[in-house]
């Protein structure tokens, strides 16, 4: 009967894990864009090897709305 519920609990679990990652996969493909755009903007910045510089202008231009 423990076995019973223990398997029942990991499922619903299971279940209640799955639903956030469904409802966030159409905003995917609007994030690939915007890092897209980001991207595109930061080769303009020409960073070269200052990944640090790069990667807080990429923060910033991701947090841009």
């Amino acid at each position: 009967m423990k076995a019973l519920i223990g398997a029942l609990a990991i499922l619903v679990a299971l279940g209640f894990a799955a639903a956030p990652a469904q409802a966030a996969k159409p905003m995917r493909g609007e994030h690939a864009a915007k890092r897209a755009e980001c991207l595109q903007q930061a080769k303009l910045q020409r960073f070269g090897r200052q990944f640090a510089a790069r990667n807080r202008f990429m923060r910033t231009c991701m947090a841009r709305s």
